[in-house]
C-alpha cells in the first residue's frame, strides 16, 4: 500500500511539474535570424601564389616534372616574385 501512494504521488508531481513547464502563447518569440555574411581574406600572397600556379601551369610544356630547377618549378618562381614585388 505503501508502495501505491508514493508512486501516485511521484506521478502526481511529475505531472505538475510538465503542467509548469509550458509555455504560454503571451510570449513573443522572434521568429527571424540576422544574417551573417563570412569574408575570408588570404591576403595578397594567397592571390600571388594562385595567379603564378595557374600561370605556370599555362605556359610549361612539361607538367609532370615539378622538381627544382624544371621549367614548371621556374616559371613559378618568376611569376610569383614578379606577382608580390608589384602587387603586395
Amino acid at each position: 500500500m505503501k508502495k501505491v501512494i508514493l508512486s501516485l504521488v511521484f506521478v502526481l508531481a511529475t505531472g505538475i511539474t510538465f503542467i509548469n513547464a509550458t509555455s504560454s502563447n503571451d510570449e513573443i518569440l522572434p521568429t527571424t535570424k540576422e544574417a551573417i555574411e563570412i569574408v575570408e581574406e588570404f591576403g595578397c600572397a594567397s592571390d600571388c601564389n594562385s595567379l603564378a600556379r595557374e600561370g605556370a601551369l599555362a605556359l610549361s610544356s612539361n607538367h609532370d616534372d615539378r622538381g627544382e630547377g624544371s621549367e614548371l618549378m621556374d616559371r613559378y618562381s618568376e611569376l610569383y616574385f614578379h606577382c608580390y614585388t608589384t602587387t603586395c
